[in-house]
């Protein structure tokens, strides 16, 4: 190849490997651990471009409920609440009847998915749908209040309810064209994300249904991504466990091809994923993945955890940081999320069987 051709993969490589991160783990410990996480944060929401959406977001979530369904050991609600000026977020609260308030809560976040909080609650349009829930387990609401815990559904923008129909109508996918238009004023529609869910902790702790003091976090996919985020940001998040994401950001974000969602301006400035996360420790990790995932490549996710076990194991909580791989590609592990959960989170409830 002659030295003055371009090629993006040795672009990319130098790239990565010149890139100093800002917040790169480097063994600190004690007062230096809190002080790395603490500026981890801030730099955090500044390239979430949380900075930029609080200027419209209104101090009151203005929680309105707008249905009720009764189901076979739970009852299902519909609220929507507002995240900032001109964003209602809807999600489906789930309370099973079976357990006594204040009930455990884990918020269940939905991946790429057209319908946004259907598929987490189990709600089927089509045959490819209903294979997504039996075959890939993506009903996550619905085997969290089995488990005898709150659960909440929100819709991800770009997606269900909140998804503009005349996004589609020109061409893109209303993900796809939230994503570009975010990033014309230093947003991104993953920091709008993060955003929605740290308002819905706030809703959460409004209700005196709820245990405030066990919120746990689980996703898929994008969702996890979320999940992870949300969690690194907010202290109000006891456990967290992401399905199907965490990897490194070269094996994945980087060197596969994703919707332009997954994407955040200047993130690799700051850390790596497993950095990210480990802003999190010592509160409980549960990373679940699949053994033939073939956009978060499970080599990538083992590297990752290696270095996550790192930064728990400097204050020593490694046994508070776990990895299951099941086997199979980029679905819901319900046997991987759900014991990690229940060995952080209380409930009465008898678990339900798989």
């Amino acid at each position: 190849m002659r030295e003055d051709t371009f090629d993006a993969g040795r672009w990319r490589d130098r790239l990565y490997h010149d890139t100093e991160r800002k917040h790169g783990f480097d063994g600190q410990t004690g007062a230096a651990f809190t002080a790395w996480q603490d500026a981890f944060r801030e730099d955090l929401r500044r390239v979430l471009g949380h900075h930029l959406i609080r200027e419209n977001a209104p101090s009151a979530t203005d929680p309105r409920q707008t249905d009720k369904e009764m189901h076979p050991g739970y009852v299902r609600q519909e609220w929507t609440i507002q995240t900032e000026r001109g964003v209602r977020v809807p999600f489906y609260l789930f309370l099973p009847t079976a357990v006594e308030p204040p009930y455990p809560v884990v918020l269940t976040l939905h991946g790429h998915n057209e319908t946004g909080k259907e598929l987490p609650a189990g709600e089927c349009q089509d045959d490819a749908q209903r294979k997504e829930v039996r075959e890939e387990r993506r009903d996550m609401a619905v085997q969290a209040v089995q488990r005898g815990y709150a659960a909440l559904a929100p819709d991800m923008r770009g997606f269900g309810a909140l998804a503009d129909a005349a996004d589609r109508l020109a061409g893109d996918r209303a993900c796809t064209a939230l994503q570009k238009q975010a990033q014309l004023y230093g947003r991104s529609l993953a920091g709008e994300r993060v955003w929605d869910t740290l308002r819905l902790l706030d809703f959460v702790e409004e209700q005196s249904v709820f245990d405030t003091d066990q919120i746990a976090v689980t996703g898929h996919s994008g969702g996890a991504a979320v999940a992870l985020f949300a969690a690194a940001l907010d202290e109000r998040v006891s456990v967290v466990a992401p399905n199907a994401y965490f990897c490194t950001f070269r094996d994945s974000i980087v060197a596969i091809d994703h919707c332009e969602c997954n994407y955040v301006p200047g993130i690799l400035r700051l850390g790596e994923l497993w950095d990210v996360a480990g802003v999190i420790a010592p509160r409980p990790l549960g990373i679940t993945t699949g053994a033939t995932d073939t956009i978060f490549p499970v080599e990538g996710t083992r590297r990752a955890f290696e270095k996550l076990q790192t930064i728990y194991a400097a204050i020593g909580a490694e046994d508070r940081c776990d990895l299951h791989v099941g086997e199979g590609g980029h679905r819901y592990y319900p046997d991987g999320v759900w014991p990690f959960v229940a060995s952080h989170l209380s409930s009465d409830a008898d678990s339900a069987t798989e």
